[in-house]
């Protein structure tokens, strides 16, 4: 798998097709890696996307929300809670509540 992800990244990597085959092979890989990854990539960008946080963190938080923290806290050393805080903080509206979700 891994192979055929590098090799969509080399030979097609501005066509959308490739774009979503690359995540459906993250996906199949490691779910809960992709989420984590999404997260980040989500809290670190320089607009937050918090449409995003807000449908993976409300959408797997009866499935995986924790493996997917712990994954988050091995791979970035950070508490997801606390970078989803400080991204989006200026937010307090949801801020909150996805902090408390993922608290629980």
């Amino acid at each position: 798998m891994e192979m055929l992800e590098s090799s969509l990244k080399k030979h097609r990597s501005d066509d959308v097709l490739s774009m979503c085959i690359i995540m459906w092979v993250k996906a199949i890989r490691n779910v809960t890696q992709l989420f984590s990854e999404l997260l980040y990539l989500s809290v670190t960008s320089l607009a937050a996307d918090s449409a995003r946080v807000i449908r993976i963190v409300v959408g797997r938080s009866e499935i995986d929300l924790t493996q997917i923290k712990s994954h988050y806290m091995m791979q970035y050393n950070k508490q997801l809670q606390l970078a989803v805080q400080q991204k989006c903080g200026n937010d307090l509206s949801y801020s909150n509540i996805i902090a408390l979700i993922i608290k629980n």
